[in-house]
């Protein structure tokens, strides 16, 4: 194979991206008895979650088309977390223009309303399969696989279209995303025809007769909609997953998504079903064996996918996701380290990223993406990656008033750091900070820090 298809393969290594959103609670599950076949039946645990505001538009029957169906297409949506990475900042929903900054440039989602022109209106059923299940565009071209159609081509072919139902049930938009911007050669979409014949499988999920129905949902679930091998598998030279290192745990955008296997030193051997149910609805488990609070729980992306995915869908899908993961043969975790900015070290680095997720990821989010109008952008920043790093020292010294006459925006509320961090952890916050996800500026020095703590 040319050696550029095997390096522009490596765009495949693309975690789930999306907008930070609240915690909410689960969706309730379509009813039992309106769901095609094959579909996950709630049960009264899944109906018990309290109410709160859906981060998907609500199903509404149109044409010849069913509130049943489409509402099993919405929930279909859910569990694959399409919205994630097709709404962006500000943005509606599944209108698209996300970027996803890649070490070859940046990738802006499609429009997925239901826009003639603009967004898959003009798709047929034909269209809608071939793109999920084959990576090919209407127009013959392939897609990029940040789409993780290497995942989807594992779904039903009527659970893919009931994801279409639902989508073109949506108001469309004529939101026209920016033009994926990558560098040459790696704008040159043929040569993914490569990759594709390579390491594309492009078969559907074949239920395994010697296993539970409940076992064969989770394995549907986590290999096909759920595509979490996507960010929990590692990958080879071209970017495609290890599948005989399926799921045992990879570096994404600089965080590590663990091992899921049964392996009692690093992966889920110490976890009961109950206990893993439950972290994938709430995202903390198991309870902790003194105090009150949970013994771990979701950060990143994975705090992600659990508030805009996971916690919304019905309990019984997400046991027999438990099911299935704690049936997996325990592996050990391959070797992994994480890749560091060239403008740190690997201590400063490796600091710098558990001071930013203990204190600064809750707000700022696992990408530096921000929460707007809320919490400001740290990736693509220009005040962050300024040459002079006086303002981000300054910020990270005093922090936001919690009085909104005297903060610097009326929505931003800063706690200050700097009596509790020294000169060094400051330095090495802001480093972290100026040097990651797509920021490309110079390191902070201790001395800087002190110069301006002491500045009146």
């Amino acid at each position: 194979m040319d050696h550029r298809v095997v390096v522009l393969a490596t765009l495949l290594a693309c975690g789930v991206i999306g907008a930070a959103a609240p915690v909410v609670g689960a969706e309730q599950a379509p009813d039992a008895d309106t769901l095609p076949s094959g579909a996950a039946k709630p049960d009264a645990e899944s109906q018990s979650a309290p109410a709160e505001k859906s981060l998907l538009p609500p199903a509404k029957a149109y044409g010849s088309l069913s509130q049943a169906r489409v509402t099993y297409g919405r929930y279909l949506t859910l569990a694959g977390d399409c919205a994630a990475c097709h709404t962006r900042d500000d943005g509606k929903p599944f209108e698209g223009g996300r970027s996803l900054d890649t070490p070859f440039g940046k990738i802006y989602t499609p429009n997925i309303t239901p826009a003639k022109g603009y967004g898959i209106g003009g798709f047929s059923d034909e269209d809608f399969l071939r793109a999920l299940q084959h990576g090919i565009r209407p127009d013959g071209k392939p897609y990029y696989p940040a789409l993780p159609y290497p995942s989807y081509t594992k779904v039903k072919d009527d659970d893919l279209l009931a994801i279409k139902d639902y989508l073109f049930s949506l108001e469309p938009s004529r939101y026209q995303p920016p033009e994926t911007q990558l560098r040459w050669p790696f704008d040159m979409r043929d040569l993914l025809f490569g990759w594709q014949l390579l390491y594309l499988d492009n078969e559907r999920f074949q239920p395994n007769p010697d296993k539970s129905e409940t076992w064969n949902r989770g394995a549907y679930l986590v290999e096909g909609l759920g595509h979490c091998g996507s960010c929990h598998t590692p990958r080879n030279i071209a970017g495609a997953k290890e599948h005989k290192e399926a799921l045992t745990g990879a570096i994404v955008d600089g965080w590590y998504a663990p091992n899921l296997t049964d392996d009692l030193t690093a992966g889920l051997g110490d976890w009961s079903v109950d206990e893993l149910a439950t972290y994938l609805a709430t995202g903390e488990a198991p309870p902790a064996t003194a105090g009150g609070g949970p013994a771990t729980a979701a950060l990143g992306p994975m705090a992600e996918v659990v508030h805009q995915s996971l916690s919304q869908l019905a309990a019984s899908d997400l046991r027999a996701m438990a099911v299935y993961l704690k049936d997996r043969p325990p592996k050990e975790a391959p070797p992994t380290a994480p890749p560091v900015p060239h403008q740190l070290s690997k201590e400063t680095y490796v600091k710098g990223r558990k001071l930013y997720s203990g204190y600064c990821a809750s707000c700022h989010q696992s990408h530096g993406q921000g929460l707007p109008p809320y919490f400001p952008a740290l990736a693509g920043n220009e005040v962050v990656t300024l040459r002079q790093p006086n303002d981000v020292i300054k910020t990270l010294l005093l922090g936001a008033p919690s009085d909104p006459s005297e903060a610097y925006s009326p929505h931003v509320v800063m706690p200050s750091f700097g009596s509790i961090f020294t000169d060094k952890q400051i330095a090495t916050l802001a480093s972290y900070i100026r040097a990651n996800w797509g920021n490309d500026a110079a390191p902070v020095t201790p001395d800087q820090v002190s110069a301006l703590r002491s500045d009146p």
